[in-house]
């Protein structure tokens, strides 16, 4: 697919472009750690070309920890989120987490971990909803909102390409071809996320973490995303039912999903925190 490139410097980081006639795209710009390789691998695949946007799919470390490092680069690039993302932006504490969780990360991974930026970087230019077109010249990008993960995860369809760029709602897959559950905000809207993109026309589909699926991967994939989250659900109301504590819920859910494949994509300490989150919003059901 010649208008899309992996620019992923890291497994655990993210970064994927799109080229269009007119402008460029680059879907979520990975982690702070990595960001010098993401920025080099973004200039390799735009050849002289500059980047216009940064689309957002969701607001977590991961995802956006190296936004400061690239605005050096790109002063011009214009963030594009939702309303929900724009004000996660805006908050003194989502940027001290970003920056902390940074600093973890770059110690993880024996990579960069002091940072000198300014928060003041972590801000929306474009805020876009549903349905919502961004035209980049020859082909454009459609929104959909897909909360689940996160309450501002976008997912975004390229008609033309018959392209959809995925987020972390209906789950990760690992490169065992295990699928890690990642509902932190609610299980009904995940479910719902999920068969509205199995409902857009795709033919590919770039996953999070790791760009365009091959086609053993795609085939079936949101019949995946649907029975791995299932079974999540299923497993911690089983657990509330026999009165587990919620110390030892983490324990078992750690446990059931924490293999070294996917610590290898997230430190423990980020691992948690998600996992309580979806215990607990689990428990609400």
């Amino acid at each position: 697919m010649h208008r899309y490139f992996n620019c992923i410097a890291h497994n655990s980081s993210e970064g994927q472009l799109l080229i269009g006639d007119e402008q460029t795209a680059l879907f979520d710009c990975g982690m702070a750690f990595c960001a010098d390789e993401t920025i080099q691998n973004v200039k390799n695949a735009l050849k002289g070309r500059t980047l216009d946007y940064i689309f957002m799919t969701h607001t977590h470390y991961d995802h956006i920890g190296a936004l400061p490092f690239l605005k050096k680069i790109w002063p011009g690039a214009r963030i594009v989120t939702c309303a929900a993302g724009a004000a996660v932006l805006q908050k003194d504490t989502p940027r001290r987490v970003i920056r902390e969780l940074s600093i973890g990360a770059g110690k993880t991974h024996g990579g960069k971990h002091e940072f000198d930026y300014s928060d003041d970087v972590f801000k929306a230019d474009i805020i876009v909803s549903e349905g919502d077109n961004i035209s980049l010249g020859g082909i454009s990008v459609t929104v959909l909102e897909t909360p689940g993960h996160t309450r501002d995860s976008l997912c975004y369809f390229i008609r033309e390409l018959e392209l959809l760029i995925l987020n972390e709602t209906p789950g990760v897959l690992m490169p065992d071809g295990s699928m890690y559950p990642c509902y932190l905000t609610s299980y009904s809207d995940t479910i719902n996320s999920i068969e509205k993109c199995r409902n857009v026309p795709y033919k590919f589909l770039a996953l999070a973490h790791r760009g365009i699926a091959k086609k053993e991967d795609a085939d079936g994939y949101f019949d995946k995303a649907l029975a791995t989250n299932s079974e999540c659900r299923d497993f911690i109301l089983d657990m509330k039912d026999k009165n587990y504590s919620e110390d030892k819920m983490l324990g078992m859910f750690y446990e059931k999903y924490g293999s070294e494949v996917l610590l290898t994509f997230q430190p423990k300490e980020a691992f948690l925190a998600n996992a309580r989150a979806t215990i607990t919003c689990t428990l609400k059901i």
